[in-house]
């Protein structure tokens, strides 16, 4: 069941070359997804949500006019970093940069999958793309994709002996999604028990980075923890023991998701049994520390945040395609545990079989597959924002505007970060002081959820007069979704 002794597990031998057949193929896969992708990015007019999409994307696009920007806690230092220089491009150029970046996190699937010598590897890379959620998401302005290139980036790397290269790339993954702290904590595991101590001293090298470099802007080199955005315990509530675990269809698809739990089948049963003992020990040790702990750490720590309403958790399924390139390593070893039980010569017919079961699934109108009408059109919420913002922009010209939704920014075009043109509907309600023709934003979700200010407290206060007011169904196939409701009021 362990090792012989349990707290010395073996170091990794030297890597072994990859086959010119697997290269090849993995190759053709990611180029031919990076490919779909652009195109996709050209074509589709969703920004997957907009909320957290369009916000990461305005801190980066604003970061050159307030370098505060580049050490935001919210906003993710390294994420604003990266993409600085292609949100000056608009939205597109936020969206090709995470279609680029979700095809080197599939590469480097393939990588990891070879580095812990799986057979076929390289159909990591069409599970990962094969993912409904995870390719939605590369047209979004969201941190997913990245962190899950430097999580699996760094799985790949000290698989393949590279361990030092492999925790500076993860040191900064705190700085893409605050998850990396418990990601450092897993590999300062697998360090110790794998002796390399000349490694760990290595893992604070990002946070040391952006301390000293963020003291210069704050002049507090606790500002990391001191500037944390998460209050602890989330005015959005709490939620559902099971409900990540139970989200899992949405994010994988089913054909995904069965080859996934098998995976985990086959994790418990490798560690308990025989059965892959013609792997090298240090394979398996690095295969279920780092690629099965990993990702057992980021699921039960989220679904802790969400059970017990805390770090602001909105239980929010998305967060797992942080870690889909090594949800994808494991389903190639539910592929591997399934082919197992037909006989030898028809083993490669059923894996590619499956393969192309999990590659066509999304395809077929399935709810847990791509929903074509929502997932790659925009929505009637953004046409409707857009409409507005376009007959709204001359009266807005030159006035202070309080909003909270975060697509004003671009549908108006303005800097949401110039105080003399836009702030928070908080102002208004800590009665702060505002000009005469200031105009007030309203929308029936983020100003009642992050702003807490209804619609009736606007319309009943006596120094605003309602301008206009607009509303649309969410989705008019779907009336139970409800509507989205804009008000525009303008301080007397």
């Amino acid at each position: 069941m362990f090792s012989a002794d349990f707290l010395s597990i073996p170091r990794l031998p030297a890597p072994t070359p990859s086959t010119a057949k697997d290269y090849r193929l993995a190759l053709r896969l990611t180029l031919l997804g990076l490919l779909l992708s652009l195109l996709t990015a050209f074509v589709t007019g969703n920004t997957y949500d907009l909320g957290d999409s369009i916000n990461h994307y305005l801190f980066s696009r604003y970061a050159p006019q307030h370098p505060d920007n580049f050490f935001d806690s919210w906003a993710k230092p390294v994420f604003v970093l990266l993409t600085v220089l292609p949100s000056q491009a608009g939205f597109i150029g936020i969206k090709l940069f995470n279609c680029a970046v979700a095809a080197l996190a599939a590469w480097q699937a393939y990588r990891l999958a070879e580095g812990l010598q799986l057979r076929w590897p390289w159909l990591a890379v069409l599970f990962t793309y094969a993912a409904p959620d995870y390719f939605r998401i590369q047209f979004s302005g969201l941190t997913e994709p990245l962190f899950s290139l430097l999580l699996v980036s760094g799985a790949a790397l000290t698989v393949r002996n590279r361990a030092t290269a492999a925790v500076l790339v993860l040191s900064f993954l705190p700085f893409v999604r605050s998850e990396g702290f418990l990601i450092l904590a897993v590999w300062a595991v697998y360090l110790a028990l794998t002796r390399q101590w000349r490694v760990l001293p290595w893992l604070p090298f990002g946070y040391l980075v952006y301390s000293v470099a963020g003291a210069v802007v704050y002049h507090d080199l606790g500002w990391v923890f001191h500037r944390n955005a998460y209050e602890t315990i989330s005015h959005y509530g709490s939620g559902q023991w099971g409900h990540f675990v139970g989200q899992l269809p949405g994010i994988l698809g089913w054909v995904l998701l069965g080859l996934f739990w098998l995976g985990m089948l086959a994790g418990v049963l490798n560690w308990l049994t025989t059965r892959d003992a013609a792997r090298p020990p240090a394979y398996r040790w690095a295969e279920r520390l780092l690629v099965y702990g990993s990702v057992v750490v980021y699921l039960c720590a989220h679904t802790v945040f969400w059970a017990l309403g805390l770090f602001a958790s909105f239980g929010m399924t998305r967060v797992m395609d942080a870690v889909m390139p090594l949800l994808a390593v494991i389903a190639l070893q539910g592929l591997h545990l399934l082919t197992r039980l037909a006989p030898a010569p028809r083993r490669q017919t059923l894996a590619y079989a499956l393969a192309a079961a999990v590659l066509v699934f999304p395809l077929t109108g399935a709810r847990t597959g791509f929903r074509w009408r929502t997932d790659f059109s925009r929505p009637a919420e953004q046409q409707l924002l857009e409409h507005v913002a376009g007959q709204l922009r001359p009266r807005a010209a030159g006035r202070l505007l309080l909003w909270d939704h975060p697509y004003w920014g671009v549908a108006l075009n303005l800097d949401p970060f110039a105080p003399r043109r836009h702030q928070l509907l908080n102002t208004w309600r800590e009665n702060q002081p505002v000009p005469a023709g200031t105009l007030l934003l309203w929308d029936n979700w983020f100003s009642s959820t992050e702003a807490r200010v209804s619609y009736g407290q606007l319309r009943q206060d006596a120094r605003l007069r309602l301008v206009r007011e607009d509303s649309v169904l969410r989705d008019a196939r779907k009336p139970e979704k409800g509507y989205t409701h804009l008000a525009v009021f303008e301080r007397k």
